[in-house]
């Protein structure tokens, strides 16, 4: 019998610490690049890698697992090369906004920006001694740049390369001693980096060859150079002569980098649609690496591994793969998985990327006619209304083909009118989210729609360059405008109902009247497109924002400007009054709000936090809080009092998001966990590190309507750096036999203390035997937990973390082994219970039992094939008393072996209660009275233990637990804290739980389907509608989640007018429940 060890990370007893210095901790999303990735650059100990991007963003990669750690924002344009400082701490870039920057990589500051150098730059490095940089690109000579005096010391005269784009190209050897500059026509210089004398010019023997870029690079032991060339050789020269040693490959075509491996007997050349390896000792292709079209190649790199190369590529994304052309890893995020709502313009292609950019910044969000939610599309193809306090969402918006991006309310509040890249008008009841009216306006998306103000018309601008007006009772068109090729961007009907405004993309913004399609009036003075417009509510002024980098104020009498308002870096997109008109704010792609007066154009104060252009603003009536939204899907919440932000909402998808405070607290989707990360310099946290103590859907309303105010003391800045969390590593030592494992955990203390240890076996809770003391330790000093651990066949995955005395977790730590054992079928053990009659008949149900019932039934007519046997066991009514339940758990808990699988059904009713969520069995007579409670019924944490005593590594549970009685507004605040508490169950106990929201509102009986809502979708999906891809007639445990909250949300809105969510938290493995045959 063999056992194969698969180590996910190297285990070894050396103290490494997980607690560098803490500095500010901040909210990363795994964003990724939204625009072709340019450039790269690997940290001196190879831990991180940087991306520059055409989107303006240089980015800080974990290069182990991928993170996004940090985004360095400031260049203005396309950002084409980076370099790391010899000692890391440094990194420096330049771009096509002709400037060049450094940042310190620990916080992000910019520490030095350039005045703009005349033209593009393309590439800079570091010299060897730290206190240098190289920068070149477009213009006719190289800077040398002293960085402690900050200025330029040395000019060189180059040719560069403009034609294909690539300018010069840098290369430093290691051991500092030469720099070399590739240019065009097959030619390099080579200086002496420590006097900057010219000492080699390597070039062609003979001819011209312009647009021929050149890439160079040294040897690993600083003795030669490789040089290759468009329509050239790759060569190798001589550093002591200057001479040609060899020519090791000969004609190039359409180059885009050269790389040397670590080790230095291998090249790489890059292509941008393929990538090759070479022997360097005699020019033999080792490896080819191919990519598609629309995911080119820009550059490339071996890491100090040896091993792997990382592509940037024209797709967004960087990528790590092996010299066999095995993917490694992807550096991507939200912004390239995101559903785009059937928009396919493509940014990185000439003909579309005018398009694609015009419908990138068309990312509205503007505040409900009741003042307490939100609205916004780009949700796949679906607008969405979501609850400020809580995050939750209240309704969404179906009936678009495509992403739609621009919506009106009408003047009442009672209906909104929505458009995009469809090019349709839909009119929407927006109590109920009911669609009333649809209808085909144009053949090109929409830009913007406009309600009439006296409700009776709609007006719509579209990339087709025409402006349409139609009734808006009807959807019967009225008024034609053609704009002579020149789109209007933004649209505003005047006040008097008789004219409209309408911003072009020729820079114009002109009044219109649209009976004699006229234009009345023009306003002057914006020198690009106008991205924004708003009238004062006297209808005399007009405020404008404009890509020109300027918000102007115009009266409209006259057409003439009244103020102009100037301090963005970049484009503005968006500007609003304050409702009372005393203040104005503007914000664009410089990620800054400005707030200005009103009445004499100073700049009062300055808002900073986005991460990404800000596009849109919007401000609560009693002017005391601004609402902020970027084009990463944040909204920031800012308190106009103190001049802070006090709250974030973040939307990652279309069910996928985060609301979190100042402080730390939060609330989360379980989908959404693993796209959002805390950092603190360059060390990143889980989500759920902090899950026990900050995530707080219970406190967030509260904190939301105070403005931040009463926050409780604890903040996750101080935790991280008055307590932080042990650090965890875990070995696995197989048995002779190979059937069992001794596991060991070494946990050791950072300062905060040791409590709860978590050991998990695929995914699965398991009891320790002999816990450590729950105690404050010596700081450095180690406990080791040993547990020993029957091996399935097959991966066993054994993962530990350790939370310290303030219940903060530490990062979890994994190693698996694959037992090459037969894999035994397992027996499923159903426990059903179901309760419709209570001792207090005021608690009666009336489908508990039929739905407990009509599950099991579902299972044993489905499950044949999959497991070996299916053993039920069942509990109805007076039956499931609590010492029925309990006891049935300790029998299946010495029954049950690690390769079966354990499901729990419950039906009846559940309670929260003093931060504790109940189970109630029969015998109970009170929901809320928390002595009778802890008497009667059975707390989520006496289960969690059960289950956790329970072998089976596959673990179900699924609760259609409701409550009732108690206000709307008691409810929800205890359906907010049952969440975290349903969640807790499924993380500590390391199983699957799938639940009916609990509160009455959420979980209700209807007559009309014979069963609770919650269950009738469940057994819809186990009778085989929740196969998806591959249709393959079983039903897994994912796609039975992914099937409840696509389902019951949809069934809900149907049934009571709005939207609900089950809670399903998911831990452990994935496994077939049930088996359909043909």
């Amino acid at each position: 019998m063999a056992l194969r060890l698969n180590l996910i990370h190297a285990f070894t007893f050396v103290l490494l610490s997980a607690t560098a210095q803490v500095t500010q901790v901040e909210t990363v999303i795994q964003k990724g690049h939204d625009q072709s990735v340019l450039c790269l650059a690997l940290h001196p100990d190879s831990t991180i890698l940087a991306t520059g991007s055409r989107d303006k963003s240089i980015k800080l990669w974990n290069l182990n697992n991928t993170r996004e750690i940090r985004n360095l924002l400031g260049h203005t344009a396309s950002v084409r090369s980076i370099a790391f400082s010899p000692d890391g701490k440094t990194l420096a870039s330049c771009a096509n906004d002709e400037t060049f920057r450094l940042w310190n990589i620990q916080t992000g500051e910019t520490l030095y920006r350039s005045e703009p150098m005349g033209d593009l730059l393309t590439s800079i490095a570091f010299l060897a001694d730290g206190k240098h940089l190289l920068i070149g690109g477009y213009p006719w000579e190289a800077f040398v740049f002293s960085i402690p005096e900050r200025k330029i010391i040395k000019k060189i005269k180059v040719g560069p390369n403009k034609g294909t784009g690539s300018g010069v190209q840098f290369a430093v050897s290691g051991n500092g001693e030469w720099f070399s500059i590739a240019e065009d026509n097959h030619t390099a210089q080579v200086f002496d980096a420590r006097n900057f004398e010219l000492k080699h010019t390597l070039k062609r023997e003979d001819g011209y060859c312009g647009g021929c870029p050149s890439y160079s690079v040294f040897s690993t032991d600083s003795k030669f150079l490789y040089l290759a060339s468009h329509r050239g050789a790759l060569k190798k020269y001589d550093l002591s002569t200057g001479q040609l040693q060899k020519e090791i490959l000969p004609e190039i075509s359409n180059i885009q980098g050269l790389a040397i491996n670590p080790d230095g007997t291998q090249l790489l050349i890059v292509h941008e649609n393929e990538a090759s390896v070479y022997a360097e000792s005699n020019g033999t292709l080792l490896s080819t690496m191919t990519t598609e079209d629309k995911a080119k190649f820009n550059r490339g790199m071996f890491t100090l591994q040896n091993d792997r190369v990382i592509f940037v590529k024209e797709n967004n994304i960087a990528e790590a793969r092996t010299l066999n052309d095995t993917p490694h890893s992807v550096f991507t995020g939200i912004l390239n998985e995101r559903d785009k709502g059937g928009v396919t313009y493509d940014p990185n292609f000439y003909w579309e990327s005018h398009i694609a950019r015009y419908i990138r910044i068309k990312n509205e969000l503007k505040i409900a006619p009741d003042g307490k939610s939100l609205i916004r599309g780009k949700f796949g193809t679906k607008l969405k209304l979501w609850d400020m306090a809580s995050g939750q969402q209240l309704n969404e918006f179906v009936g678009h083909d495509k992403a739609p991006y621009c919506f009106d309310f009408s003047g009442d509040g009672k209906l909104m009118v929505s458009s995009g890249a469809d090019g349709k008008v839909v009119l929407w009841d927006l109590v109920s989210g009911d669609s009333l009216r649809s209808w085909k306006a144009h053949r090109e998306p929409v830009f913007d729609i406009r309600f009439s103000p006296d409700g009776k018309k709609v007006l719509t601008s579209s990339w087709d360059a025409t402006i349409k007006i139609f009734d808006a009772n009807t959807g019967k068109q009225l008024q034609y405008i053609d704009l002579q090729n020149n789109s209007g961007f933004v649209a505003a009907w005047h006040q008097n109902n008789l004219y409209f405004f309408v911003a072009r993309l020729n820079k114009t913004l002109e009044m219109w009247e649209p009976d004699t399609k006229s234009v009345v009036r023009s306003f002057v003075g914006h020198t690009d497109g106008i991205s924004s417009i708003q009238q004062s509510k006297d209808g005399q002024r007009l405020l404008s924002a404009s890509w020109d980098g300027t918000v102007r104020l115009w009266d409209i009498a006259t057409g003439l400007s009244i103020m102009k308002l100037s301090n963005h870096e970049g484009s503005v997109h968006t500007t609003i009054f304050s409702n009372h008109e005393q203040w104005i704010f503007s914000a664009g792609a410089d990620r800054v709000i400005n707030v200005w007066n009103a009445v004499n154009g100073n700049l009062l104060y300055q808002l900073s936090g986005h991460q990404a252009d800000v596009t849109s603003l919007a401000i609560s009536k009693d002017d005391k809080t601004l609402i902020s939204h970027s084009l990463d899907g944040i909204t920031k919440f800012w308190d106009l009092e103190n001049k802070k932000e006090f709250y974030e909402h973040i939307h990652l998808a279309e069910r996928d998001w985060m609301v979190k405070t100042r402080d730390g607290y939060f609330s989360i989707t379980a989908n959404a966990r693993d796209k959002i990360h805390f950092v603190s310099g360059l060390t990143t946290f889980d989500v759920e590190q902090f899950f026990e103590t900050f995530f707080r859907p219970d406190l967030l309303p509260g904190l939301y309507k105070s403005r931040g105010a009463g926050t409780p003391q604890k903040t996750l800045q101080g935790k991280l750096q008055n307590s932080p969390p042990p650090d965890v590593r875990v070995a696995v030592l197989p048995t002779a036999d190979g059937k069992r494992a001794e596991v060991f955990v070494r946990i050791t203390e950072k300062g905060g203390g040791i409590d709860e240890i978590k050991l998990l076996h695929n995914g699965k809770s398991i009891a320790l035997s002999k816990p450590p003391e729950r105690k404050k330790y010596k700081k450095d000093e180690q406990v080791i937990v040993k547990e020993e651990i029957a091996l399935v066949g097959g991966e066993n995955t054994f993962s530990a973390s350790a939370f310290n005395l303030d219940r903060v977790e530490s990062a979890t730590h994994s190693i698996s082994v694959v037992a090459e054992v037969p894999m035994k079928p397992g027996i499923c053990h159903l426990f059903v219970v179901g309760i419709n009659k209570y001792k207090n008949s005021k608690l009666e149900l009336n489908y508990a039992r039929p739905d407990a019932e009509s599950f099991k039934k579902v299972l044993m007519e489905n499950t044949k094939g999959i497991f070996k046997s299916l053993e039920v066991h069942a509990l109805y009514d007076e039956d499931a008393s609590k010492a029925n339940i309990l006891q049935t758990l300790d029998k299946l808990a010495a029954q049950v072996k690690p390769e079966d699988v354990f499901i729990f059904y419950y039906a009846g009713h559940g309670s929260m209660a003093d931060n504790r969520f109940f189970f109630i069995p029969s015998e109970s007579i009170r929901l809320y009275d928390i002595k009778s409670l802890e008497k009667e019924a059975i707390p989520a944490s006496m289960l969690q233990e059960k289950f956790r005593n329970i072998a089976a590594l596959k673990q179900m549970i699924i609760m259609d637990a409701c409550q009732s009685g108690g206000s709307v507004e008691l409810l929800a605040t205890r359906g907010a804290a049952e969440e975290k508490a349903i969640a807790q169950l499924s993380r500590s106990a390391g199983i699957h739980v799938l639940a009916s929201a609990g509160s009455e509102q959420f979980a209700t009986e209807f007559a009309e389907l014979g069963h609770g809502l919650f269950t009738y979708v469940l057994i819809k999906a186990l009778q085989g509608a929740a196969d998806g891809a591959p249709l393959d007639g079983k039903v897994t445990i994912y796609e039975l989640k992914s099937y409840l909250d696509d389902q019951v949300p949809e069934m809900t809105r149907q049934l009571k007018g709005k939207p609900q969510y089950p809670f399903t938290f998911s831990r452990g493995q994935d496994f077939p429940v049930i088996l359909k045959e043909d």
